[in-house]
């Protein structure tokens, strides 16, 4: 048995040795990138313009090539395995070269492996379907941020750090690691509302162009995809039914939803349905049967309803039949008509039951043809909350909660098969665009639905808010790719990188903000479009707000003749600055003719119009609810 271990040892060490190689001597490269044969003319680009799916390992050289660049000063050379006359030395094999061949990992898997004196870095770059992943390049962001020590805090020049090193030497490297969530994303949607927003940057002498070349796709997008949002499986889940009521209301008109004036004529382009209704359960699962034999890559489908828009939810018998007395009630929403007042009910039962009845019918349906594909439905709006008689939902359902009630989760992985979480929770609704610290609640949020049954996030309301907003942002994206994430830890290294000298007095800021986060968070009162926003000066108090400024002159102080650390600190005093004059204009909003209102609007104003093509403040998005709030702000009374 000895004799068996000793050569079983002395065979694997003589395929994978175990000394350091050296990348980088004294500011020279030592390395050549290989990349696979045929992608030497793609890898001559800038990374710019690797834009494509297909471009993920060409990309992913041109990105590792950029960046040892940066750290050492000179760029290495890229070639291809076969390729005659490259420099000696080791190598660096990036994606599905032949000297990968035997790793083989899985969809979106990185591996980062040293052996025989060469660096491997590649991933599983396809997944079920045929869809194009990003391993290989995902492989490569894990190597730069951890042998190399950069971070991309937030998009632009100010939001990257990089440290300088002459030489770099790298000890043995065996990690292979595949993100649990199968789907990771943060809508960036800092540029959105184009027609809104268009009238109020005419206002403030700012051309749409300029502000969409600020923060659009190509200013933001790198940031998002290194920080590996990405995904293994698509999961289709918005509105599946515009267009059916021009389709088959002629035809069909019992499939629509019964509106108050005893009608079912429809207002597209939102159109609601009457879910009781067996034929339309049998068409919408011969139309999701039909399109996944139509496309054999298609692994998901959505059956969500449409929702907003004018049209009012189904009140004939058949469908309130399905509506449970004992279930949860809602409150006075205006698209649950009473037949008889034709007015709102002032309380209603959660309309839970029949809505997963409905997507029930059409899962059971389509599973007994299609077994191996899935439905995607939502639980929102009056049907979020978990149905009081369906007691368990078919196999094929993806169920898509939007929010991040983490009970209502917990209560939703009791009957549904697998999770989707799709939180609009992540912009300005509730604080205004304000300084805020919800990190460690975003990453619990994240943990917990991993634990039950998630297998993907959507994160809307991404709008760039990276001087207020910044560190959620961060914090968030990478406790998708690891829920298990310590996140003191990756503050305290945030913190370090952000803002070098000042990072022990910064996180006392980022400290404070997250109990007044905490705070406005536990306020039942605060929520999107509720006329309590006047209760932010509780939290945002002169006492809090003077506590941020006096941690930020300390940070001032020592922050050393870094540009960049002074930088990122001065967008933190320019936040506080933002909540000064937010809070003192909710001081005066109830009073909707008071000229100090004016006056005190116009200062937030005139701060938001000058960030507006910096990565500070989502000034937009943040004026929009800001706007919206004051609309019907009520008199805090303290």
């Amino acid at each position: 048995m000895l004799r068996l271990l000793f050569a079983l040892l002395t065979a694997l060490l003589s395929t994978h040795t175990f000394a350091d190689i050296t990348l980088v001597r004294d500011g020279q490269p030592q390395v050549v990138i290989i990349v696979p044969e045929g992608l030497y003319k793609y890898v001559q680009r800038p990374a710019e313009q690797l834009t494509g799916d297909g471009a993920v390992v060409s990309l992913a050289a041109v990105e590792l090539a950029d960046y040892l660049e940066k750290v050492c000063g000179t760029r290495p050379q890229i070639g291809t395995e076969t390729q005659k006359g490259l420099p000696e030395g080791p190598r660096i094999y990036v994606g599905h070269c032949k000297a990968n061949a035997d790793l083989a990992p899985k969809p979106e898997e990185i591996v980062v492996l040293t052996r025989n004196g060469d660096l491997h870095l590649c991933g599983g770059d396809s997944g079920p379907g045929g869809m194009i992943c990003k391993g290989t390049l995902f492989a490569v962001y894990d190597f730069i941020e951890r042998e190399l020590g950069v971070r991309w805090l937030f998009p632009g020049e100010h939001g990257e750090v990089v440290p300088k090193w002459a030489t770099i030497t790298i000890a043995d490297l065996n990690r292979r690691e595949q993100p649990r969530i199968a789907k990771r994303k943060l809508r960036n949607v800092a540029v959105s509302r184009e027609e809104t927003f268009a009238p109020v940057l005419e206002k403030w002498g700012v051309s749409l162009e300029a502000w969409k070349t600020a923060q659009g796709e190509v200013a933001t997008g790198p940031w998002h995809r290194r920080m590996r949002l990405g995904q293994r499986i698509e999961i289709h889940g918005g509105h599946a039914f515009a267009g059916w009521w021009e389709k088959h209301g002629k035809e069909h008109p019992e499939w629509f939803a019964l509106q108050p004036d005893g009608t079912r004529t429809q207002t597209p382009v939102r159109e609601r349905l009457c879910k009781s209704n067996a034929a339309l359960w049998d068409e919408i699962a011969r139309v999701k049967i039909a399109a996944f034999k139509a496309d054999p890559s298609l692994l998901t489908a959505s059956i969500s309803p449409n929702d907003g828009g004018k049209n009012k939810f189904c009140m004939c018998e058949g469908c309130r039949a399905l509506d449970p007395a004992e279930a949860p009630k809602i409150l006075g929403d205006s698209q649950l008509i009473d037949p008889a007042t034709k007015q709102p009910f002032a309380e209603y039962p959660s309309l839970s039951d029949r809505t997963f009845t409905f997507f029930n019918e059409i899962a059971t349906r389509v599973g007994r043809e299609m077994p191996d594909r899935d439905l995607v439905a939502y639980a929102y709006s009056v049907y979020r909350s978990v149905p009081v008689k369906v007691k368990h939902l078919q196999p094929n359902l993806i169920i898509g909660y939007v929010g991040m009630n983490l009970s209502e989760i917990e209560a939703w992985s009791r009957i549904a098969p697998k999770l989707f979480i799709r939180p609009n929770d992540l912009g300005p609704a509730i604080d205004l665009g304000m300084p805020r610290n919800n990190a460690a609640w975003f990453a619990q949020a994240v943990k917990s639905g991993v634990e039950h049954k998630a297998i993907g996030f959507d994160f809307d309301n991404g709008h760039g808010n990276w001087s207020a907003h910044g560190l959620d942002y961060y914090v968030l994206c990478k406790a998708m790719w690891n829920p298990d994430l310590d996140v003191a830890a990756t503050i305290s290294d945030y913190c370090r990188a952000a803002y070098g000298p000042a990072a022990e007095v910064m996180q006392q800021y980022h400290a404070v903000l997250a109990k007044i986060s905490e705070q406005v968070r536990a306020d039942p009162e605060l929520g999107p479009r509720k006329p309590r926003a006047a209760r932010l000066r509780r939290y945002y108090s002169e006492e809090a707000l003077q506590a941020l400024e006096a941690i930020l002159k300390s940070a001032q102080m020592v922050q050393g003749d870094d540009p960049g650390v002074n930088v990122r600190i001065q967008m933190a005093a320019d936040a506080v600055k933002y909540a000064r004059l937010v809070t003192a204009l909710l001081e005066v909003a109830h009073d909707k003719k008071s000229p100090i209102l004016a006056e005190r609007l116009a200062a937030v104003e005139s701060l938001l119009k000058t960030k507006v093509l910096t990565p500070e403040l989502a000034p937009l998005h943040s004026h929009r609810y800001l706007r919206m709030a004051l609309a019907y702000v009520e008199r805090e009374v303290e």
